[in-house]
């Protein structure tokens, strides 16, 4: 019997596809389930109605600390970033209580969690006999659609259904208009610039045509190429038209380089802020650019920013350097804001004695700064500025930091601690 001769139900590839397909409803039985113990958990949150813990400036209402609490908590507690577990939390919690159609469609393994959330994102605003005829028409849209195929149906169905809220919903959505960096592999990153649909296609548009001009004039460089360089030059090099913005404003990085890499004897790698390590020669390139320099010096025994102490309040630019460099990111676990432009936060609070050291010190967002004062987290810092939080439910998650040098290799600090029996030791400057 030939290959051709087996019939398709006993071929052993289509048996492997069926066991794919099996494993997807059986996923999207699971995340029915999930979705009904994420909406519980809420309401059993609602109901111990946590309440604001701050002692001063505009309080919060107990249904604000009990939304940042369970999304924050839901973020720690499966590793995700706070944004997305706001969208496994909102989407769980839309099904199961306004979209039964939609949820039913779910829990028979019909669609994917995809499919749910772009169901879920479109229902907000909804309400009555608009939401009811949504969700019908999305349950039975949605298992022979891919989801960014349902995405353009969810759009065009809730503006049907509701032409008022949809511009509500677009005049809510302008506000949350942001930027964000996410790191790559091999040296790269992600940068996204999240705006209202008609800008971001313009920007596209241009970069399309400038990347065109400069091919037909005979530059190797690929259109993709050329679209990604002339938008970064527009990016570094132009100056913004926006009335009231400074002019001349040039972007700036900061790199951690080991002592002992600099004097020549030393391997570990730099660290870019933000980033991580980078490779050699884009170190040297940086170095070699720079119009000037902040020195941030590593021990070479422990691998700690050597640092200073002052006893005032504010921590001096050479402690915002440490907190900085320490931690690229704010610290509270799955935020992945840039420390660069986060509050530089006094673990324990100034005002209960807390003092003004690389120790008490570590980078919080805005947002996760009023987060620590508004909510029940509580933070810890210990020693080689290891943070640890407790959770509104009293799990607790610990966190390294991340722009700590490893020490020097053993045989270097030997090197360097200990003479050979009979000579003589000759100082010379530090070369910084």
């Amino acid at each position: 019997m030939t290959p051709a001769d087996i019939p398709p139900e006993q071929s052993p590839y289509v048996v492997a596809l069926e066991r794919i397909a099996a494993r997807d409803r059986q996923i999207a039985e699971l995340s029915a389930l999930r979705a009904t113990d994420v909406h519980d958990a809420w309401q059993l949150l609602l109901a111990d109605a946590p309440h604001d813990q701050s002692t001063a400036g505009p309080q919060w209402s107990p249904r604000r600390v009990a939304e940042v609490e369970f999304f924050t908590e839901v973020a720690m507690l499966t590793h995700r970033t706070e944004y997305r577990a706001r969208t496994l939390a909102d989407t769980a919690i839309a099904l199961v209580s306004k979209l039964p159609a939609s949820f039913a469609v779910l829990a028979a393994g019909e669609m994917s969690q995809e499919h749910a959330t772009v169901i879920a994102v479109h229902s907000d605003g909804l309400e009555g006999e608009a939401l009811e005829k949504y969700d019908s028409r999305m349950a039975k849209l949605a298992p022979a659609l891919t989801y960014k195929q349902l995405e353009y149906r969810a759009r065009s169905q809730a503006q049907t259904a509701n032409p008022k809220t949809v511009v509500e919903q677009v005049e809510k959505a302008v506000k949350t208009r942001r930027v964000t960096v996410d790191p790559g592999k091999d040296g790269m990153a992600y940068l996204t610039l999240f705006a209202p649909a008609p800008e971001i296609y313009t920007i596209a548009n241009r970069a399309m045509v400038l990347a065109k001009g400069l091919k037909a004039g005979g530059d190797p460089r690929s259109i993709t190429q050329l679209r990604v360089d002339v938008l970064t030059d527009l990016t570094l090099n132009g100056e913004p038209s926006i009335p009231g913005a400074t002019q001349g404003i040039r972007g700036r990085v900061h790199v951690m380089v080991p002592a002992m890499t600099l004097l020549g004897v030393g391997e570990e790698p730099a660290i870019l802020r933000g980033y991580g390590p980078i490779d050699p020669v884009t170190a040297a390139r940086l170095t070699a650019d720079a119009t000037s320099w902040r020195r941030i010096l590593t021990d070479p025994i422990t691998g700690r920013i050597l640092q200073v102490s002052p006893t005032d309040y504010r921590p001096t630019q050479e402690m915002r350097d440490h907190a900085t460099l320490v931690h690229p990111y704010c610290v509270f676990g799955g935020c992945a804001d840039d420390s660069v432009g986060a509050d530089i936060d006094h673990t324990v609070d100034f005002a209960a004695a807390g003092l003004t050291e690389d120790d008490n010190l570590a980078p919080l967002s805005p947002t996760h700064h009023r987060v620590k004062h508004h909510t029940r987290w509580q933070i810890e810092q210990g020693e080689n500025n290891t943070l640890s939080w407790t959770s509104p439910a009293g799990l607790v998650y610990v966190f390294e930091p991340q722009g700590i040098m490893r020490p020097a290799p053993e045989v270097l600090i030997d090197a360097m601690t200990k003479t050979t029996p009979g000579e003589a030791t000759t100082e010379e400057p530090c070369p910084f």
